[in-house]
């Protein structure tokens, strides 16, 4: 999907479960959560679910939800 990186992802810092310090997010998309130990890997597995959300709904008949953002990521 070429949209991916369309989307605000929204990575916090924090103390997850699993000793996970990361927690990231699509605003866009607010049921996706991606837990990491670092903050590349959060990023990664946030844009493998958003692809993997587009070709579930592209297999569905559905339609994925439009960027709203510029595609940057917020750390906090």
């Amino acid at each position: 999907m070429d949209d991916v990186l369309s989307y605000e992802i929204i990575i916090r810092e924090g103390d997850y479960e699993d000793g996970d310090r990361f927690e990231a997010r699509v605003r866009e998309l607010p049921n996706l959560l991606a837990y990491a130990k670092t903050y590349e890997d959060a990023y990664l597995e946030i844009q493998d679910l958003i692809a993997v959300t587009a070709e579930s709904c592209a297999e569905d008949g559905k339609a994925m939800p439009k960027p709203l953002a510029t595609g940057e990521s917020i750390i906090c």
